[in-house]
């Protein structure tokens, strides 16, 4: 027995994953047992059942967390080292000793990739690393006017329609549902309000196609109008929407393609509260003459006079935020800070909230390492009191209000929250201005340059 001990201590001595201080307590533990008899064998193997199903336990445990929190993708700004990525205080990413990340070409990319291991042999993840130089933009901070024209009409609400032989709901026995955007009648592109209620009337009571959009899918559905009882006029039984308009603030203007961001979140329909399909939309000057502040449980707004005149034109509504083409303000440009360049602690914000763009003071208290939402990365604090005093917090209007950190665009204003509303989210610039120079963006770019 005490022979078979020995010789499984050597084995146990090559086994190179393990540290030093196991290896050695292991193998003393062995010789012990071992040495006296054949008893403790079984007690022996228990024993060891345990401790590698505890350390088996472990090591998944941290593989799955650090899984989690490793972002998908790292942009290096000016080739800064990869180790200022922690987790927990544990040094998870280093590009200079490469110790803990092994670099994977990628022919294919002008972005690399990265293996990153636990105890230099475990692997986690693979995590694109993404070679960037540092971009510049101009600062915003000042309130706009928003004016949205759908693309096609937003189904608001569904109701009976008073025939002769009784109230009938055409649109909803047929399948059509609240936040339904409808694109079509019988092949024809619905421009307005008007123009879907008059292709309605021509209809005079014969069965119609409609091209609708539901959660992104296209959807075709027919059935008959009916004729009102006391108007005579030919209904589906739906009521649409084919515009909104609104505040909020921009965020910056992108030099680059005289591109310009704001409210960092999508402008959404008040009764579905839904994505507005934008079709296009105008950003225009506004002229606040009012604050409603915000208190607990109650959130406030800026009030204001939308200007006529247009400074700009809106192409995208998105989860990040409404993007157009204006011409940018010739003023000083400010760097764009990448995530790791974050740090909770003091930083600044920059609004309008009394028709002068000024800055805050504000506090960054928390910056996810993921988000389940696309706009709600960081959360910040208001503790400037100036601004308490006039608004109360964070209010409606202040939505892409731009953030400041050492001399960095950081992010801006998208969520307040409703129980505290001194406290609220917001979004990566660096997310925002990838936004500003997407495919869709540059097909706009083109269109506008051709117009």
């Amino acid at each position: 027995m005490k022979q078979f001990a020995l010789r499984f201590v050597k084995i146990l001595r090559k086994a190179v994953f393990l540290p030093s201080i196991i290896k050695i307590s292991c193998g003393k533990l062995l010789v012990r047992y071992f040495s006296h008899g054949g008893d403790n064998l079984y007690r022996l193997i228990r024993m060891f059942s345990v401790v590698l199903s505890v350390l088996s336990l472990i090591i998944f445990t941290l593989i799955f967390t650090f899984n989690i929190f490793i972002p998908d993708k790292i942009t290096i700004i000016d080739s800064n080292p990869y180790s200022d990525y922690n987790f927990l205080g544990i040094e998870l990413l280093n590009f200079q000793s490469q110790k803990n990340v092994n670099l994977i070409q990628n022919k294919k990319s002008k972005d690399d990739k990265i293996q990153v291991n636990l105890l230099n042999i475990i692997p986690i993840k693979e995590t694109v690393i993404n070679n960037s130089k540092r971009q510049y933009v101009v600062l915003g901070g000042e309130c706009f006017g928003i004016k949205m024209y759908t693309d096609g009409v937003v189904v608001v609400d569904i109701d009976d329609v008073e025939t002769e032989s009784g109230a009938k709901s055409p649109g909803k026995t047929a399948g059509v549902k609240i936040g339904d955007v409808i694109k079509k009648v019988d092949n024809v592109y619905i421009k307005s309000n008007s123009h879907f209620s008059k292709l309605l009337q021509e209809s005079k009571g014969k069965e119609l196609e409609f091209e609708i959009i539901r959660d992104g899918k296209k959807q075709k559905v027919k059935f008959k109008t009916l004729k009102e009882k006391d108007s005579n006029k030919y209904c589906a039984g739906l009521w649409v929407r084919d515009s909104t308009a609104g505040l909020g603030t921009i965020s910056f203007y992108n030099p680059e393609n005289n591109s310009f961001a704001g409210l960092g979140h999508a402008v959404y329909d008040i009764d579905t509260n839904r994505c507005l399909p934008l079709k296009n939309g105008e950003a225009c000057p506004v002229t606040i003459n009012g604050i409603y502040k915000s208190d607990k449980g109650n959130v406030g707004e800026l009030c204001g006079v939308l200007g006529n005149n247009v400074f700009g034109n809106l192409c995208i509504n998105c989860d990040v935020g409404v993007y157009g083409f204006t011409k940018c303000p010739n003023k000083e440009k400010i760097p764009v800070a990448i995530k790791s360049e974050i740090k909770t602690g003091k930083a600044q914000i920059v609004c309008s909230v009394d028709n002068t763009t000024k800055y805050y003071d504000v506090e960054i208290t928390r910056i996810f390492s993921k988000s389940n939402d696309v706009n709600k990365d960081m959360i910040i604090k208001i503790v400037d009191d100036e601004l308490i005093e006039k608004t109360g917090g964070i209010v409606q209007g202040m939505s892409g209000s731009p953030i400041i950190q050492n001399g960095m665009f950081v992010g801006a204003v998208t969520h307040v929250f409703v129980n505290n509303p001194k406290q609220g989210y917001a979004i990566l610039a660096e997310k925002m201005l990838e936004t500003s120079t997407c495919q869709e963006m540059q097909k706009h770019e083109q269109l506008n340059k051709a117009s």
